[in-house]
């Protein structure tokens, strides 16, 4: 599989990073945010792992060396640890760092903001556990077409452990079909899984890969022993309109099998990574599976 091309060295320059994007549907950025930043967040959602009895019996928490009781995303015994780790303040600060909202409000053209349903994918090692079959976000977030997703590794995350995986220009293939699938979020997009332009890496915390919310990607199977941590983040203009959510527009990820926020951020300093910003315009949903999917023109389309 060929390599993500490190987008790094061009930072500071908006109108390559913008072409870049428009062109293969995705930017990835070694080291953008501080290693010493997601270590800790890293180091918080393991002893809540540990403690959870997701770990190996006499492991250090920090191997991440998964357990029999370590289970799928959503299935029976999931939702006891993974309230603990959305009630953790430093993992939702992950996503409104200085560093993720000033690049996408440069992308976007105008001020951006995270929406509140900050995700974190706990991996275990397959067959036991799915991956995230391949899929498109628009069809999931909705709302605005240029809704921007950054993936971040917490921990290390070569391709044997299930890291994420991009089909370079895909955007352009616009809103593909979908089935059923296996795994997180149960559709799967009918895309070549061999087509020659699917990318990936070996990540490291601190790296962050942003694509495009037509951008087909998905994980790789995990076939090591250990857990794989990362973090979906999302990201829209302000002046761009939010789909409402089904169970309640600023709901955190798997609500209501995860609290409401008012109980998670009990004790929080702050709760400006959770907040929707007042004057977001809010639009209404439509069904996921639709054959025919209305689709605005994006701002990223490809020239």
């Amino acid at each position: 599989m060929k390599e993500l091309t490190d987008s790094a060295p061009a930072l500071d320059d908006t109108a390559t990073l913008r072409a870049r994007l428009a062109d293969e549907g995705y930017l990835f950025f070694r080291g953008l945010l501080p290693a010493d930043v997601v270590d800790d967040v890293r180091t918080q959602i393991a002893r809540i792992l540990f403690d959870s009895h997701w770990l190996a019996p006499g492991t250090a928490a920090e191997e991440l060396m998964a357990s029999d009781r370590a289970v799928e995303e959503g299935s029976a015994g999931f939702f006891g640890a993974y309230t603990a780790i959305q009630s953790t303040e430093a993992f939702h600060q992950l996503a409104i760092r200085p560093e993720l909202l000033d690049l996408t409000a440069r992308l976007l053209g105008e001020p951006s903001f995270a929406h509140p349903a900050h995700i974190c994918r706990i991996a275990p090692p397959s067959p036991g556990a799915n991956p995230t079959p391949i899929h498109q976000d628009y069809r999931f977030i909705q709302g605005c077409i240029d809704t921007l997703t950054t993936w971040l590794p917490l921990s290390a995350a070569p391709p044997e452990i299930g890291g994420l995986r991009v089909l370079s220009g895909s955007p352009r293939l616009g809103v593909l079909p979908v089935k059923p699938s296996d795994g997180p979020g149960m559709m799967r997009a009918e895309a070549d899984e061999e087509h020659p332009e699917w990318r990936t890496a070996t990540y490291r915390p601190g790296d962050v890969l942003l694509f495009t919310s037509l951008t087909v990607h998905g994980a790789m199977p995990n076939r090591t022993r250990q857990l794989r941590l990362s973090a979906d983040f999302r990201y829209q203009a302000l002046s761009a309109p939010m789909a409402v959510d089904a169970l309640g527009t600023g709901k955190p990820h798997y609500h209501p099998d995860v609290p409401d926020f008012p109980t998670l951020t009990r004790g929080w300093e702050s709760t400006a990574s959770i907040e929707v910003p007042p004057g977001v315009r809010f639009v209404e949903r439509f069904d996921p599976r639709l054959d025919d999917v209305p689709t605005p023109v994006s701002r990223f389309a490809a020239v």
